[in-house]
Protein backbone atom coordinates (compact mmCIF):
# COMPACT_ATOMS: atom_id res chain seq x y z
CA UNK A 1 0.00 0.00 0.00
CA UNK A 2 1.04 3.24 -1.20
CA UNK A 3 1.49 5.56 2.26
CA UNK A 4 0.63 9.11 2.02
CA UNK A 5 2.98 11.75 2.59
CA UNK A 6 2.86 13.88 6.10
CA UNK A 7 3.02 16.79 3.56
CA UNK A 8 0.05 15.69 1.71
CA UNK A 9 -2.31 18.69 1.01
CA UNK A 10 -6.03 18.47 1.14
CA UNK A 11 -7.79 20.24 -1.73
CA UNK A 12 -11.23 20.75 -3.07
CA UNK A 13 -11.66 21.73 -6.31
CA UNK A 14 -15.38 23.30 -7.60
CA UNK A 15 -16.10 23.19 -11.09
CA UNK A 16 -18.20 24.41 -13.70
CA UNK A 17 -21.48 26.27 -12.20
CA UNK A 18 -22.49 24.25 -10.24
CA UNK A 19 -18.78 23.04 -8.71
CA UNK A 20 -18.66 27.02 -8.54
CA UNK A 21 -21.56 27.54 -5.77
CA UNK A 22 -20.17 24.43 -3.85
CA UNK A 23 -17.28 26.22 -3.80
CA UNK A 24 -18.79 29.06 -2.19
CA UNK A 25 -21.01 27.24 0.25
CA UNK A 26 -18.09 25.18 1.36
CA UNK A 27 -15.33 28.32 2.03
CA UNK A 28 -18.60 29.86 3.78
CA UNK A 29 -18.74 26.68 5.96
CA UNK A 30 -15.56 26.12 6.69
CA UNK A 31 -14.30 29.49 7.46
CA UNK A 32 -17.05 29.79 9.84
CA UNK A 33 -15.71 26.79 11.71
CA UNK A 34 -11.77 26.82 11.16
CA UNK A 35 -10.49 28.27 14.08
CA UNK A 36 -12.15 25.83 16.46
CA UNK A 37 -11.32 22.58 14.49
CA UNK A 38 -7.61 22.00 15.44
CA UNK A 39 -5.63 21.71 18.75
CA UNK A 40 -3.20 23.67 20.18
CA UNK A 41 -0.18 24.10 17.49
CA UNK A 42 -2.11 22.63 14.83
CA UNK A 43 -3.63 25.13 13.32
CA UNK A 44 -1.17 25.45 10.27
CA UNK A 45 -1.68 25.39 6.57
CA UNK A 46 -0.75 22.29 5.92
CA UNK A 47 -3.74 20.79 7.93
CA UNK A 48 -6.09 23.18 6.38
CA UNK A 49 -8.70 22.83 3.77
CA UNK A 50 -7.67 24.87 0.77
CA UNK A 51 -10.50 25.26 -1.19
CA UNK A 52 -10.51 26.41 -5.40
CA UNK A 53 -12.60 27.17 -8.36
CA UNK A 54 -11.81 25.59 -11.54
CA UNK A 55 -11.05 27.44 -14.17
CA UNK A 56 -9.66 29.93 -11.91
CA UNK A 57 -7.16 27.04 -11.07
CA UNK A 58 -5.33 27.32 -14.30
CA UNK A 59 -4.43 30.54 -13.82
CA UNK A 60 -3.06 31.04 -10.53
CA UNK A 61 -0.79 27.72 -10.99
CA UNK A 62 -1.78 25.16 -8.57
CA UNK A 63 0.41 22.38 -7.80
CA UNK A 64 -1.43 19.64 -6.63
CA UNK A 65 1.33 16.92 -7.27
CA UNK A 66 1.67 14.18 -4.88
CA UNK A 67 -1.85 15.50 -2.66
CA UNK A 68 -5.03 14.73 -2.12
CA UNK A 69 -7.98 16.19 -4.99
CA UNK A 70 -11.16 16.07 -3.93
CA UNK A 71 -13.11 17.61 -7.70
CA UNK A 72 -17.40 18.30 -7.68
CA UNK A 73 -19.59 19.95 -10.27
CA UNK A 74 -22.15 18.36 -12.66
CA UNK A 75 -21.33 15.61 -15.21
CA UNK A 76 -22.71 17.12 -17.75
CA UNK A 77 -20.67 20.94 -17.68
CA UNK A 78 -17.86 20.72 -19.97
CA UNK A 79 -16.03 22.80 -17.51
CA UNK A 80 -15.71 19.71 -15.01
CA UNK A 81 -15.05 17.48 -17.59
CA UNK A 82 -11.76 19.43 -18.16
CA UNK A 83 -10.97 19.94 -14.95
CA UNK A 84 -10.89 16.00 -13.99
CA UNK A 85 -8.47 15.56 -17.15
CA UNK A 86 -6.82 18.44 -16.26
CA UNK A 87 -5.98 17.50 -12.27
CA UNK A 88 -5.38 14.00 -13.26
CA UNK A 89 -2.10 15.10 -15.11
CA UNK A 90 -0.81 17.49 -12.40
CA UNK A 91 -0.28 13.86 -10.88
CA UNK A 92 -1.85 14.07 -7.44
CA UNK A 93 -1.91 11.36 -4.94
CA UNK A 94 -5.72 10.70 -4.93
CA UNK A 95 -8.49 12.52 -6.61
CA UNK A 96 -12.12 11.82 -5.37
CA UNK A 97 -14.25 13.06 -8.58
CA UNK A 98 -18.14 13.72 -7.34
CA UNK A 99 -20.58 14.38 -10.28
CA UNK A 100 -23.67 15.66 -9.97
CA UNK A 101 -26.84 15.26 -11.51
CA UNK A 102 -27.14 11.84 -12.06
CA UNK A 103 -27.51 8.56 -9.67
CA UNK A 104 -25.45 5.58 -10.00
CA UNK A 105 -25.74 3.30 -12.14
CA UNK A 106 -27.62 5.52 -14.42
CA UNK A 107 -25.18 7.83 -14.95
CA UNK A 108 -23.83 8.98 -18.51
CA UNK A 109 -21.03 7.50 -21.21
CA UNK A 110 -18.11 8.37 -19.10
CA UNK A 111 -14.72 7.19 -19.25
CA UNK A 112 -13.48 5.04 -16.45
CA UNK A 113 -12.01 6.17 -13.34
CA UNK A 114 -8.04 6.60 -13.76
CA UNK A 115 -5.79 4.72 -11.29
CA UNK A 116 -5.43 7.11 -8.99
CA UNK A 117 -9.07 8.70 -9.10
CA UNK A 118 -12.61 7.18 -7.42
CA UNK A 119 -15.36 8.43 -9.56
CA UNK A 120 -18.42 9.25 -6.90
CA UNK A 121 -21.78 9.41 -7.45
CA UNK A 122 -24.21 10.45 -4.98
CA UNK A 123 -28.12 9.68 -4.03
CA UNK A 124 -30.52 11.66 -4.75
CA UNK A 125 -30.84 13.71 -1.30
CA UNK A 126 -27.04 14.50 -2.15
CA UNK A 127 -27.69 17.40 -4.77
CA UNK A 128 -27.63 20.53 -3.64
CA UNK A 129 -24.61 22.70 -3.50
CA UNK A 130 -24.81 23.12 0.06
CA UNK A 131 -25.24 18.90 0.53
CA UNK A 132 -22.22 18.59 -1.64
CA UNK A 133 -20.26 20.80 0.51
CA UNK A 134 -21.31 19.61 3.69
CA UNK A 135 -20.28 15.58 2.41
CA UNK A 136 -16.99 17.14 0.78
CA UNK A 137 -15.88 18.98 4.32
CA UNK A 138 -16.55 15.63 5.95
CA UNK A 139 -14.47 13.72 3.58
CA UNK A 140 -11.87 16.30 4.47
CA UNK A 141 -12.64 15.12 8.16
CA UNK A 142 -12.92 11.65 7.70
CA UNK A 143 -8.96 12.10 6.01
CA UNK A 144 -7.86 14.02 9.97
CA UNK A 145 -5.74 12.68 12.13
CA UNK A 146 -7.84 12.80 15.32
CA UNK A 147 -5.31 14.31 17.44
CA UNK A 148 -5.09 17.36 15.10
CA UNK A 149 -8.36 18.11 14.33
CA UNK A 150 -11.28 17.79 16.54
CA UNK A 151 -13.57 16.36 13.62
CA UNK A 152 -11.35 14.16 13.07
CA UNK A 153 -11.80 10.28 13.37
CA UNK A 154 -10.94 8.55 16.84
CA UNK A 155 -10.66 5.37 14.95
CA UNK A 156 -7.18 5.09 13.53
CA UNK A 157 -8.01 5.75 10.07
CA UNK A 158 -5.77 7.80 7.05
CA UNK A 159 -5.76 8.57 3.15
CA UNK A 160 -3.70 5.55 1.82
CA UNK A 161 -6.44 3.20 3.20
CA UNK A 162 -9.17 5.30 0.93
CA UNK A 163 -6.85 5.25 -1.82
CA UNK A 164 -5.91 1.16 -1.53
CA UNK A 165 -9.77 0.84 -1.76
CA UNK A 166 -11.06 2.99 -3.97
CA UNK A 167 -8.73 4.48 -6.50
CA UNK A 168 -9.83 3.30 -10.36
CA UNK A 169 -13.35 2.33 -8.85
CA UNK A 170 -16.93 3.91 -9.17
CA UNK A 171 -18.42 4.21 -5.90
CA UNK A 172 -21.84 5.76 -4.68
CA UNK A 173 -22.26 7.86 -1.37
CA UNK A 174 -25.31 7.41 0.59
CA UNK A 175 -25.80 9.54 3.79
CA UNK A 176 -28.38 9.70 6.83
CA UNK A 177 -28.72 12.34 9.39
CA UNK A 178 -31.57 11.49 12.82
CA UNK A 179 -31.98 12.71 16.43
CA UNK A 180 -30.89 10.98 19.40
CA UNK A 181 -33.79 9.12 20.23
CA UNK A 182 -34.60 7.30 17.23
CA UNK A 183 -31.29 6.92 15.37
CA UNK A 184 -30.98 3.25 15.74
CA UNK A 185 -33.97 2.32 14.00
CA UNK A 186 -33.40 5.02 11.63
CA UNK A 187 -30.03 3.28 10.74
CA UNK A 188 -31.63 0.25 10.43
CA UNK A 189 -34.00 2.04 8.09
CA UNK A 190 -31.44 3.48 6.08
CA UNK A 191 -29.88 0.37 5.48
CA UNK A 192 -32.88 -1.54 4.90
CA UNK A 193 -33.51 0.97 1.87
CA UNK A 194 -30.18 0.99 0.72
CA UNK A 195 -29.96 -3.38 0.65
CA UNK A 196 -29.43 -3.90 -2.69
CA UNK A 197 -26.51 -1.82 -3.35
CA UNK A 198 -24.91 -2.76 -0.20
CA UNK A 199 -25.43 -6.25 -1.02
CA UNK A 200 -23.59 -5.44 -4.85
CA UNK A 201 -20.64 -3.37 -2.98
CA UNK A 202 -16.96 -4.98 -3.04
CA UNK A 203 -15.72 -2.46 -0.74
CA UNK A 204 -17.03 -0.13 1.83
CA UNK A 205 -16.37 2.53 4.45
CA UNK A 206 -18.92 3.58 6.64
CA UNK A 207 -18.18 6.98 8.73
CA UNK A 208 -20.06 7.51 12.04
CA UNK A 209 -21.05 11.00 13.80
CA UNK A 210 -22.58 11.35 16.62
CA UNK A 211 -22.68 13.71 20.09
CA UNK A 212 -20.09 12.62 22.50
CA UNK A 213 -22.75 11.46 24.69
CA UNK A 214 -24.74 9.45 21.86
CA UNK A 215 -22.01 7.65 20.10
CA UNK A 216 -19.23 5.62 21.17
CA UNK A 217 -16.54 3.40 19.76
CA UNK A 218 -18.74 0.18 21.24
CA UNK A 219 -21.98 1.42 19.68
CA UNK A 220 -20.39 2.37 16.80
CA UNK A 221 -19.11 -1.11 16.55
CA UNK A 222 -22.48 -2.60 17.14
CA UNK A 223 -23.36 -0.16 13.91
CA UNK A 224 -21.23 -1.65 11.94
CA UNK A 225 -22.38 -5.67 12.93
CA UNK A 226 -25.20 -4.38 11.84
CA UNK A 227 -24.14 -3.42 8.20
CA UNK A 228 -22.12 -6.99 8.05
CA UNK A 229 -26.00 -8.36 7.56
CA UNK A 230 -26.67 -6.68 4.30
CA UNK A 231 -23.31 -6.96 2.62
CA UNK A 232 -21.65 -10.29 1.43
CA UNK A 233 -19.09 -12.43 3.07
CA UNK A 234 -15.22 -11.38 3.49
CA UNK A 235 -15.88 -7.51 1.39
CA UNK A 236 -13.29 -5.21 2.67
CA UNK A 237 -15.22 -3.20 5.35
CA UNK A 238 -13.54 -0.15 7.10
CA UNK A 239 -14.91 2.27 9.69
CA UNK A 240 -14.22 5.98 11.23
CA UNK A 241 -16.26 7.08 14.23
CA UNK A 242 -16.32 11.47 14.50
CA UNK A 243 -17.42 13.43 17.64
CA UNK A 244 -20.11 16.18 16.44
CA UNK A 245 -20.05 19.70 18.12
CA UNK A 246 -23.38 21.19 19.92
CA UNK A 247 -24.69 22.43 16.75
CA UNK A 248 -24.59 19.73 14.64
CA UNK A 249 -27.28 16.85 14.38
CA UNK A 250 -27.08 14.19 16.63
CA UNK A 251 -26.24 10.86 14.52
CA UNK A 252 -25.11 11.12 11.08
CA UNK A 253 -23.80 8.40 9.03
CA UNK A 254 -22.26 8.53 5.49
CA UNK A 255 -21.52 5.35 3.69
CA UNK A 256 -18.99 4.55 0.37
CA UNK A 257 -20.16 1.51 -1.62
CA UNK A 258 -17.59 0.29 -4.09
CA UNK A 259 -18.74 -1.63 -6.72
Amino acid sequence: MEEADMGTYIHFVGAGEDGNRTTIELSRIYNEIRDSLFYEGHNQPQNHFHIHSYPCTKTTGLDVKGHFIILAGAINDPCWKEARETLHKSNPYLMMTIGAGYEYPVIPNLSLPFNNECLAFTDRFLVEPVKIAQLVLQIFFIHMPWNICKMGSIIDYDLSETKHAFAGKVIKVIKMVSDKEHYRQNFSRFLNENKADLNRSRRILMSLWGKEKVLSVSKASELGDEMDFFVRPNIQRMLTLHILLEDCPDFMAIIFIAF
